[in-house]
């Protein structure tokens, strides 16, 4: 199996159609019947199942489609890597999940530009990050939680701290209770696996039901100013965002654990030059708890 019919497959299996894919990888609809039929003898399987009523993936298909999209995404990092090798600047890329890309962090990637490299950004979940710093998909990360495999270099840059914010006419308003956050319009966003067993040991799974659930930051308090509502944030994201939302007390039998974030690379990269050009700016700009 080779790069052209990979691409091909991932295509295919996107859009669900032998004609719209070779459309758009300007081919032949013959070449991509040649293209599919080469995957699916490499692996002995059917993965793809035609119907009237158009393509999808067979079951094996939909096991394998993560590996391939994986492979895929290493395939592209190693021809960059080539491409770049003579360039003027290498290029690192760095990933940091979604809640993080905002204020401190935005500050962190402002200082780590250099005249040595240039940087590539992206944003996905802690777990798919860890991953791909371990195959070697992406250079470096910023996660929650410190991983635990020992080929991974992690360093503590900071600590998110949070509470409960509600829009302005909420001034004054205090919870006695945890448990009458969910009368409220409450808006909830997941800030990591400490801070939501926190909250559901505090408030129950059976009452764990908020009016509205987001995966990213700044959607979450955009409804919270738009639609009146409530919901927990960085302290340090609403101090660096202007805006008339007001912090709330709230009582908790525990409080609510601060999130530890990470620095993260493979430790047999540690000697590389733009990895330790990048921890050594982060150092310098007292980043770095170490």
């Amino acid at each position: 199996m080779d790069y052209e019919q990979l691409k091909t497959f991932l295509t295919v299996a996107d859009v669900k159609s032998f004609t719209k894919a070779a459309e758009l990888l300007h081919i032949t609809q013959s070449t991509v019947t040649s293209r599919i039929q080469a995957v699916e003898n490499f692996y002995g399987k059917q993965l793809l199942t035609r119907s009237k009523r158009g393509i999808k993936l067979a079951e094996i298909g939909t096991e394998l489609l993560p590996y391939l999209q994986r492979q895929m995404e290493l395939w592209n990092k190693s021809l960059r890597m080539v491409s770049e090798h003579h360039a003027a600047l290498r290029t690192i890329t760095i990933a940091a999940t979604y809640s993080l890309w905002r204020g401190t962090m935005v500050q962190i990637i402002r200082d780590l530009q250099s005249s040595s490299f240039s940087l590539r950004l992206e944003t996905d979940h802690s777990p798919i990050i860890v991953e791909k710093v371990l195959d070697g998909t992406i250079d470096a990360g910023f996660v929650y939680n410190k991983p635990v495999s020992p080929n991974i270099v992690s360093i503590h840059v900071l600590n998110d701290t949070y509470r409960l914010y509600g829009h302005k006419h909420f001034a004054g308003t205090d919870l006695e209770n945890i448990l009458e956050l969910p009368r409220l319009p409450w808006i909830y966003m997941n800030w990591g696996h400490h801070f939501e067993k926190w909250l559901k040991e505090e408030i129950g799974s059976d009452l764990f039901k908020p009016l509205i659930e987001v995966g990213h930051s700044e959607l979450e308090m955009k409804l919270i100013e738009e639609m009146e509502g409530v919901g927990f944030l960085p302290d340090e994201m609403v101090d660096r965002t202007r805006t008339d939302l007001v912090p709330l007390t709230v009582g908790s039998q525990k409080p609510i654990p601060a999130q530890n974030v990470y620095f993260i690379y493979k430790k047999s990269r540690g000697q590389e030059e733009a990895i330790q050009t990048v921890v050594e700016k982060l150092r310098n700009n007292g980043k770095l708890n170490i």
